[in-house]
């Protein structure tokens, strides 16, 4: 197996939440029910807006994340069982990637290459690393943590602006708050990113988009969930057609 797959799938999956927080004051406990949604929305959009993802991950989901920055553009396609913790995710860009999670290890195959399947212990894997949140699919959350404003624009629309200072400071990991906040230093208001978001009618997350203006160009950030409740069938690779991960990849993930 070539072995730059390992620090160039750290490398995506690090910039790929290099624009991504988690909503840790709108836990899923404390979002409303589908049938308060709507009043809900009515009386606080920004409400509606942060606890939206937690409803749109209690059953099998699939989401589709575009990056891009610097005239290159890195794009996520997954399916996710949250009550198995199973998936498979399809990345693409510089590199390209597939992996398939099973409830024990991680599978990762560099799709350039005819090469036997990396297999990786997922109790291994570093808390808080790249490859741990790249597989919380919450940590997709864009700057849902940091929203400070939203407005309701018809048809299960919302436009508003969020702090990437607020996100950085409400993300659930080391990790996400140094990316993070290392973002936030280099924009020129990072206390004023627009971005636009759709809820569906039992106040689902169903898309969010921003741009964050740089000085290496703007990082603009797509996201789409959609086929909720729709089956997740995951199948690993057989036993033959993978190799154990090196223990040195282990410091990568």
């Amino acid at each position: 197996m070539r072995r730059r797959l390992i620090p160039a799938l750290a490398l995506g999956l690090t910039a790929l939440l290099t624009g991504c927080g988690t909503d840790t004051d709108s836990p899923a406990g404390a979002a409303p029910s589908p049938s308060s949604t709507a009043s809900s929305a009515a009386v606080d959009p920004v409400a509606a807006i942060t606890g939206s993802l937690a409803r749109s991950v209690r059953e099998p989901v699939r989401m589709d994340v575009t990056m891009g920055v610097g005239g290159q553009s890195l794009r996520l396609e997954a399916a996710v069982d949250p009550a198995t913790e199973e998936m498979t995710v399809e990345m693409s860009g510089p590199e390209s990637f597939t992996l398939i999670v099973s409830k024990d290890a991680v599978y990762l195959k560099d799709e350039t290459e005819d090469d036997a399947w990396m297999k990786l212990d997922r109790a291994r894997l570093k808390p808080g690393g790249p490859l741990s949140q790249g597989l919380d699919i919450e940590s997709q959350a864009g700057i849902l943590g940091g929203v400070v404003s939203a407005q309701p624009a018809g048809d299960g629309r919302y436009t508003g602006i969020a702090d990437l200072h607020k996100a950085a400071a409400a993300a659930g990991s080391d990790d996400q708050r140094e990316s993070l906040g290392s973002i936030a230093k280099l924009v020129k208001q990072p206390s004023a990113v627009p971005f636009e978001a759709s809820i569906d009618a039992e106040g689902r997350l169903t898309a969010l988009s921003y741009t964050v203006d740089m000085p290496t160009g703007s990082m603009k950030t797509e996201m789409t969930l959609h086929s909720f409740g729709e089956p997740v069938t995951i199948t690993p690779p057989p036993a033959s057609q993978t190799e154990d991960a090196p223990d040195s990849s282990y410091a990568f993930f």
